[in-house]
């Protein structure tokens, strides 16, 4: 079961994935794939991107370490709106399309041999959970609470 009824969003079970960050940290980034509807002029609801079972929770120690990463890719293109992002924002949401993501993956692999243990597990562990994501969606938000 990759995805939840829009109304069960309680029951998702977030991936905490941690490799700096203390368990009392409040400030975190959420991934959470959207689910593709083929509806014309569909606009997706809140709830359309938190039906995955399975996202993502990357606290803001370990997610610095991520952002690295997205400004390699920015400006984008929102991947709903097409409107231009010039940049990653922790505080709102960023709708990152497929071909943005790899674009990221195409990155964080290329450095991988370069990077400290502890550091390239956690990245490895980040891009399974993307990749697998990825299968299920060409969209995923990212959320920030700071």
């Amino acid at each position: 079961m990759t995805w939840l009824r829009p109304s069960d969003d309680r029951k998702q079970k977030y991936i905490e994935l941690r490799l700096y960050a203390p368990k009392g940290e409040k400030i975190f980034l959420d991934f959470n794939p959207l689910k593709i509807s083929d509806k014309p002029d569909w606009n997706p609801a809140w709830e359309e991107w938190h039906c995955y079972v399975t996202p993502l929770r990357i606290y803001q120690q370990d997610y610095e370490i991520l952002l690295y990463y997205f400004q390699k890719i920015y400006p984008i293109k929102d991947a709903f709106d097409g409107t231009l992002e010039t940049a990653f924002d922790v505080c709102f949401s960023n709708w990152i399309g497929k071909d943005n993501w790899l674009r990221i993956i195409f990155e964080i692999e290329q450095e991988l041999e370069n990077i400290s243990d502890d550091k390239k597990r956690f990245l490895m562990d980040f891009l399974k959970w993307l990749k697998e994501a990825l299968c299920h969606t060409s969209i995923i938000v990212v959320e920030g609470n700071l």
